[in-house]
C-alpha cells in the first residue's frame, strides 16, 4: 500500500540512529528499607480511571491513511497534518494613538471651532459697515488716501514750429471749438511741434488728440502719425503712434510735476483726395486737451 511505503521511507530516515540489537542488562532493582521489591506500579486504588460509553472520532490521515482521533492536528504515525484549513492568525492589536496625536487632535478641534465662530459672526453679526478708509480715516497705523478723480488742466499758452495763418494758429487747440483747428504753414509736417505752457505745476495723467472731424477735411488734410512728448520732470520722452481716425484718442502720460509738454511730430498720415478735390498740403489738429492734477 501506498501509505506503508511512505511509512517505510520514514523510518528509512532515523535507521541510522537506532540502537545496537544487543540487549544490555537492566540495573538491579532497588529495594526499599522493608525489603520488598517495588515493580513501579501504581496501586489500583490511586488509579483514576475514566470511562465513557461513547466513541470518539476519528479522521484518516491524507498522506498514510492511519486513523487518527478528529481532535489531532498532526497524525500520529506520520506525522503529517490532518486539516487543509489554515492555522488560526492573532488579530492585529489595536493602534494606540500616542500623547502627541491625541494633541493635535485637540488642538484641530479647536481651531475648527473658532472658524466656524468667527463665519458665523460674519453672517449673522451686526449690519453696521466698516468704515470706508479715506483721506481723513485711519487704518492701523497707515493711512490709506483716494484719489480723486483727474480733472481737466487748460494750458495758458501754446506755441507752435509754424502755422498757415492767424485764422489757424495754434491756440485753436485749447479753445474748445470744435470749428476752429491748427494748419502748418503747407509744410506736409515736415519739423512740426507743438509746445504747452501751464499757469502753475500740474501732474498730467492723459493727453488727448482730436483730428478735424468733419470727413472732408480730414482726409484731404495731413494727419499727425508718429509722435514724441517730452516732459520737464520726465528724463525719457514718451514715444507713439496715432490712428488715421478723427476719433479722439488718449495717450497716458506718467508726469509728476511740470509746467511744460511739448510735442514733436516724427511721421504722418497723408492727405487724400475727395472726389475731384486734391490733398491739401498742411498738416491740421483740431484740438488737444489734457487730464491729471493741480499741484
Amino acid at each position: 500500500m501506498q501509505g506503508d511505503d511512505t511509512n517505510d521511507q520514514f523510518d528509512d530516515l532515523f535507521e541510522p540512529f537506532e540502537l545496537s540489537s544487543t540487549p544490555t542488562t537492566p540495573p538491579p532493582p532497588i529495594l526499599p528499607r522493608g525489603g520488598t521489591e517495588t515493580t513501579g506500579e501504581v496501586p489500583i486504588s490511586q488509579q483514576h480511571v475514566t470511562k465513557t460509553d461513547q466513541p470518539v472520532a476519528t479522521v484518516n490521515c491524507p498522506a498514510c491513511g492511519a486513523d487518527n482521533p478528529s481532535f489531532n492536528h498532526h497524525c500520529e504515525r506520520c506525522g503529517s497534518r490532518l486539516s487543509s484549513d489554515p492555522m488560526p492568525i492573532a488579530s492585529a492589536p489595536a493602534s494606540r494613538s500616542s500623547a502627541g496625536g491625541r494633541a493635535l487632535g485637540v488642538l484641530a478641534a479647536v481651531v475648527l471651532l473658532v472658524a466656524l465662530f468667527a463665519l458665523m459672526m460674519n453672517i449673522f453679526g451686526g449690519s453696521d459697515a466698516p468704515p470706508v478708509v479715506g483721506s481723513d480715516t485711519t487704518s492701523g497705523a497707515t493711512t490709506s488716501t483716494i484719489l480723486e478723480p483727474p480733472i481737466e488742466l487748460i494750458p495758458s499758452s501754446v506755441t507752435a514750429s509754424s502755422q498757415l495763418d492767424d485764422s489757424f494758429g495754434p491756440e485753436n487747440l485749447i479753445d474748445g471749438n470744435p470749428e476752429t483747428r491748427w494748419n502748418d504753414a503747407s509744410l506736409r509736417g515736415t519739423g512740426a511741434w507743438l509746445e504747452f505752457t501751464f499757469p502753475s505745476a500740474v501732474q498730467i495723467t492723459e493727453m488727448v488728440f482730436q483730428n478735424v472731424e468733419d470727413d472732408e477735411a480730414f482726409k484731404r488734410n495731413y494727419k499727425i502719425q508718429g509722435f514724441q512728448i517730452e516732459v520737464n520732470d520726465l528724463n525719457v520722452p514718451i514715444s507713439g503712434r496715432l490712428q488715421n481716425s478723427n476719433e479722439p484718442q488718449r495717450v497716458k502720460i506718467a508726469s509728476l510735476e511740470t509746467y511744460k509738454l511739448k510735442v514733436f511730430v516724427t511721421t504722418v498720415h497723408h492727405g487724400e483726395p475727395v472726389g475731384d478735390a486734391p490733398p491739401f498740403d498742411e498738416l491740421a489738429l483740431q484740438g488737444v486737451q489734457f487730464f491729471g492734477y493741480q499741484k
